[in-house]
């Protein structure tokens, strides 16, 4: 939804005769500022994460829809409009491909390592032992909504410029998708452990099955239900071994002694 309201909001700048540079600002700072809006309300005033994401999402949606409405915003320079599919200078990969290499690296870097990555992997591993390990919880979780927002109203500038055009419904759907992937790859649901290469090479897994689909003209609907096929999967199989492990200690125990 983030990434609708940015696509929206640029779109109407843009048709308003802002200057384009300018707009990508404003529309970046939109983006940090719906993520500190979610950081607070979970860090500060208490509530559950998912329940506060889930209201922002409907509201960013809908702020998304009154700043366009029915409008289409089009004439977007073309050296932007072209940045998925003109390589990048040197390579024969897209700039938006360039862009999330770029991003899963510095990721990486962050994550395996520095102190801040061990910090994340603690919070979400037990966010009260990490508190009381000295771990500044709150803030750590309050900047990565913000770069959660940042990061989204970023994609929403790409999104526009790789359709050089802008609808406020931009981005519909991807939740389910975006959840798909990253559990695919390896993150566990309960926190704390996964890796960026576990995502990156899920993402592109993913994709070739999502453009395999396209190609073969499989319809929408379907391709939610594979979505829906592949998250189960990935939910299932990192706690399968548990599982059975358990279910042969109650055989066991039922068993004669």
């Amino acid at each position: 939804s983030m990434l609708g309201l940015a696509a929206s909001v640029f779109g109407d700048l843009f048709s308003h005769g802002v200057e384009i540079w300018l707009a990508m600002v404003i529309v970046l700072l939109i983006g940090a500022a719906g993520g500190a809006l979610n950081g607070f309300l979970v860090t500060r005033v208490g509530l559950p994460s998912i329940a506060v994401t889930i209201g922002t999402l409907t509201m960013f949606r809908g702020l998304a829809e009154i700043v366009l409405g029915n409008r289409e915003p089009t004439n977007f320079p073309a050296y932007l409009t072209k940045i998925g599919l003109v390589a990048f200078p040197g390579t024969k990969l897209s700039w938006i491909f360039v862009f999330f290499i770029v991003l899963a690296v510095l990721y990486a870097v962050v994550l395996h390592a520095t102190p801040v990555g061990r910090s994340i992997y603690a919070i979400g591993l037990q966010e009260e032992a990490a508190f009381f390990s000295g771990i500044r919880v709150k803030r750590i979780k309050f900047r990565l909504f913000m770069l959660s927002g940042l990061v989204c109203a970023f994609v929403g500038l790409l999104d526009a410029f790789k359709n050089a055009s802008v609808r406020y419904d931009a981005g519909t759907g991807l939740e389910l998708n975006v959840v798909a992937v990253v559990l695919f790859g390896g993150i566990s649901i309960f926190g704390g452990r996964g890796t960026i290469g576990g995502v990156v090479l899920s993402v592109l897994v993913v994709g070739t099955v999502n453009e395999a689909l396209n190609l073969i003209n499989v319809t929408q609907e379907k391709q939610n239900i594979v979505f829906g096929v592949l998250l189960l999967i990935s939910v299932l199989l990192p706690n399968g071994a548990d599982g059975f492990r358990r279910l042969r200690r109650r055989l066991q125990r039922a068993g004669p002694s």
